[in-house]
Formats: structure tokens, C-alpha cells, sequence
């Protein structure tokens, strides 16, 4: 485990290659696969699943590739690559490969990025806004390799990172697996801004699932613990539109 996480990232097959002698000794269904992502998981707190997109997922959070190709970041109005710049102009979302951003790193091209976990924000975005939204960066659920490889290169280009997610249990556990691995700060993703926003939904969702922490906000945690409605991007999504005019 101390080749982990790969960064940059590789190939699973070449780093089985390398390290175990073997391209495919980490397929699935091999022996060692779930022993190897049982310890990925205990390094990175990526949570438990199951399913092929899981595994995929997983294996990414230590930066092992199943497919350069599959993994993709979904972005709005970030420049700093011909087809990043092609689409900026029109203010059309744009996706990148990991392959992409491994061979042709970008840097940062706004001192800050909003970041959202649920892709409905993004194209709300585009819609309402266009050209002139505010940069936006799409994790459309857990930080694949390639959003993490993206939001590493606009942090170390000196972007300042801000981060909104679901007010759930999963929100949270998305929220804080990317911390580990990219700094961030909230986007009006704190305690104040859920309660704020649950009263307008008494008869939303009920909060369902293991309750986790908010390490970058210790009351968050407690707010939704006491008021128990899960509060969805989409359901404040006026809000969030206001920030990227």
C-alpha cells in the first residue's frame, strides 16, 4: 500500500504490471482485488458499495485507472485549453478525459472555481446564465480521477476552490472525500446555510442513512441530526444560480 495512491495516476493493469507482476492479478474476480480495495478504502475513507461503477470509482479515489477514457470531469467556463476555450465562448459545458488532462495539463484560468456535486447545477448554469456564468466544475457524484486531477492542477495554479453538495448523509461523505484529496472551501455548504434552507422543506425527504461528520463545518452535522430533511442541490438551486451570475 505504499505505492498509494499513484499520483499522477496510471493504468490499473501497468500498476498490477509493475508492482505484482501481473496486468490482470487485480481484475475482477482475482484474489487479491477486494484484499487490495478493502485497503484503498481504509487509506482514502472512500465508503463501501458494491457494482462495477463502484470498484471503478474506488479504484480511481487511489489514482488506478480501469480506463483513462471513461474517467471524465464535466465543466462550465473554464479556459486554458483550445477546447475549453472553443466552449467557454459559447457557454456550453464541456467534458475532459482523464487522458486529456494527464497529457495536457490545465491551469488555473480564475482565481476561484465553484465546484457542485449533481450535474442538474451545471446545466442549470448554462441555461440561465451562459457565457457569463461564473466557472463551474461538476463532480457529478464522487470525484472521479479525472476531477480530481483537474481540481489539483487549478489549486496548484492558484485557484481558490468552493464546494456545494446534497445536505445528506451522502452529500457529506462525497464533501469529505474530496477534502482529503483537494482543499476547499464552503459554498454556502455550512450548518447556517441548512437550516436556512430545510425549514422550506418540511415536507421534503426524510434524512435516511449512517450519519457521518462535516470536518469542515462540526455543526453541520448536529443540524441535520435535529431537523432530519435531506435538502438537495436542485431544491436550492435559485440560490446557487444567484452566486454564479
Amino acid at each position: 500500500m505504499s505505492a498509494l495512491p499513484a499520483d499522477p495516476p496510471v493504468s490499473l493493469p501497468a500498476f498490477a504490471a509493475r508492482f505484482l507482476g501481473a496486468a490482470h492479478a487485480l481484475d475482477d474476480g482475482t484474489p487479491l482485488a477486494p484484499l487490495v480495495l478493502s485497503g484503498i478504502r481504509a487509506l482514502t475513507g472512500f465508503p463501501e458499495g458494491s457494482g462495477a461503477q463502484w470498484r471503478r470509482e474506488a479504484w480511481a479515489s487511489a489514482g488506478l485507472l480501469r480506463d483513462e477514457l471513461s474517467s471524465t470531469v464535466l465543466t462550465l467556463n473554464l479556459r486554458g485549453a483550445p477546447a475549453l476555450d472553443v466552449t467557454a465562448d459559447a457557454g456550453e459545458p464541456s467534458v475532459l478525459t482523464l487522458r486529456q488532462l494527464i497529457r495536457h495539463p490545465v491551469a488555473a484560468s480564475a482565481p476561484a472555481v465553484r465546484m457542485c456535486e449533481n450535474p442538474a447545477v451545471l446545466a442549470a448554469a448554462a441555461d440561465v446564465h451562459g457565457a457569463d456564468s461564473a466557472p463551474l466544475v461538476c463532480l457529478q457524484g464522487q470525484p472521479s480521477a479525472a476531477a480530481l486531477t483537474f481540481l489539483r492542477h487549478l489549486h496548484e495554479g492558484g485557484a481558490t476552490l468552493l464546494y456545494h453538495g446534497d445536505f445528506d448523509w451522502g452529500g457529506l461523505r462525497i464533501a469529505s472525500v474530496l477534502l482529503r484529496r483537494v482543499p476547499w472551501r464552503p459554498w454556502r455548504y455550512t450548518a447556517a446555510d441548512y437550516r436556512a434552507a430545510a425549514p422550506a422543506r418540511p415536507d421534503g425527504p426524510a434524512l435516511a442513512g449512517q450519519p457521518t461528520e462535516a470536518p469542515w463545518d462540526p455543526d453541520l452535522q448536529q443540524a441535520l441530526l435535529q431537523l432530519a430533511v435531506r435538502v438537495e442541490e436542485e431544491t436550492v438551486l435559485d440560490v446557487l444560480l444567484s452566486d454564479l451570475a
